[in-house]
């Protein structure tokens, strides 16, 4: 069980909930990545629970798109929540604090908890995440061909 992260005025870290957008929020459909354009729909009960969080921490919403893409991440976030959005203009970010707007970002801020859909959980314990890394990036399947680690 995780432990609870009650938001603390002394940790910025700790006011924060990070949102990765795509396959997150917004469905890639087979169409892919078609250059980077924002095209996709909302993935069902993902608007709800932006606008959940964001009624009570800063959440900023992260992606690996280049920064030319920031504007329109915003753009759709906006549209389908209603939330006002901000795209982060500043590289030294390492938090970010402000209810009430949500922060683009392709930086990995400091965060309560990160929502991603290519997350693996770790306890603390390598010996149990090592091996569900291995099989999601096909690692397993290399069997005894694979270098020790």
């Amino acid at each position: 069980m995780r432990r609870i992260i009650a938001p603390r005025p002394d940790s910025p870290s700790s006011q924060a909930v990070g949102v990765d957008f795509d396959e997150t929020l917004m469905l890639v459909d087979s169409r892919g990545w078609m250059d980077g354009q924002v095209y996709g729909e909302p993935i069902p009960g993902a608007i709800e629970a932006l606008c959940l969080l964001a009624a009570h921490r800063a959440v900023f919403v992260y992606t690996a798109r280049h920064r030319r893409f920031h504007e329109a991440v915003a753009d759709w976030v906006a549209r389908y929540s209603g939330l006002m959005t901000r795209v982060n203009d500043d590289p030294d970010r390492a938090y970010w604090t402000e209810r009430g707007e949500i922060l683009v970002t392709n930086l990995k801020l400091g965060a309560a908890c990160y929502i991603c859909d290519k997350a693996v959980h770790f306890d603390g314990d390598w010996t149990a995440t090592l091996p569900i890394v291995t099989r999601a990036i096909g690692l397993d399947a290399l069997g005894s061909h694979r270098p020790p680690l």
